[in-house]
């Protein structure tokens, strides 16, 4: 080891260092893990696992299901991440471009990125009627049902589709839920070439999605704008009229970001 790196070990405080590896560790398991399998996982004693779990939940970023004994993490180190990931940027240059496509089709208007291999919702214009689907800034979403994500990783090199794809475990919400790799890779040729994902009562019946990427200076694809209502306002039939109205804002945004 160089002089160096033993310089700087030896500011890293083991407990932190091991809370945030049980962090990353529970990033990368959503459905969550036992304070054993944690302690497994990592090769960590079973107490220093107690420890840093029960301080965790304690302090918010760690729930346990009391059934399962499961810890999953909540969405508070999301929300804490919301003005600090580039994000701030992104939703002053899509507010705009939000609120017109909002007045356009009168459903709710969200925004998000990807956050390791799940979507996160960074903003939402809600809609024009009385009854309306809105969330949590911050929250989380699978990408192999939402439209957003489906909208994104289309335009991501194959090395990078397989990265996400990997990671899917691919729940049945619903009879539409699209349940394997194949069939999803299938799903984003098809996204490709129209310009826009759909969710189609995929993650819970009775709602529909339409979304679009939007791309950086290097034409890359860093977030989705997308609209959602229940499937009695947005048929199946006006997926391409409300695909090109995403479109437009996706481009909006986009030019603003440079590409």
């Amino acid at each position: 080891m160089s002089a160096e790196k033993e310089i700087k070990s030896s500011y890293i405080i083991p407990n932190l260092d091991r809370a945030l590896r049980v962090m990353e560790l529970l990033a990368d398991n959503p459905k969550g893990l036992t304070m054993s399998e944690i302690s497994d996982a990592l090769e960590i004693p079973k107490n220093s696992a107690f420890r840093i779990t029960a301080t965790m939940e304690h302090r918010g970023f760690l729930e346990r299901d009391p059934l399962s004994k499961a810890f999953i993490l909540t969405n508070k180190m999301t929300n804490i991440s919301h003005s600090t990931i580039a994000e701030k940027s992104l939703v002053e240059n899509a507010w705009e471009s939000m609120l017109k496509l909002r007045d356009e089709s009168m459903e709710t208007v969200l925004f998000g990125t990807l956050v390791n291999t799940q979507g996160v919702v960074l903003e939402q214009a809600p809609a024009r009627h009385s009854f309306k689907f809105t969330v949590d800034i911050g929250t989380q979403f699978d990408l192999h049902t939402a439209a957003p994500g489906k909208a994104v990783l289309a335009y991501m090199s194959a090395r990078e589709q397989s990265h996400y794809i990997k990671a899917m475990s691919f729940e049945q919400f619903t009879k539409n839920t699209i349940s394997n790799a194949d069939d999803y890779y299938e799903e984003l040729k098809k996204v490709k070439v129209q310009g826009f994902g759909v969710d189609c009562d995929e993650e819970r019946e009775g709602m529909r999605c339409v979304a679009a990427p939007v791309f950086n200076s290097k034409r890359q694809p860093i977030a989705a704008i997308w609209l959602t209502g229940p499937s009695s306002r947005i048929p199946i039939k006006n997926f391409p009229k409300l695909g090109q109205l995403c479109i437009n804002a996706a481009t909006e945004i986009s030019k603003k970001l440079g590409a």
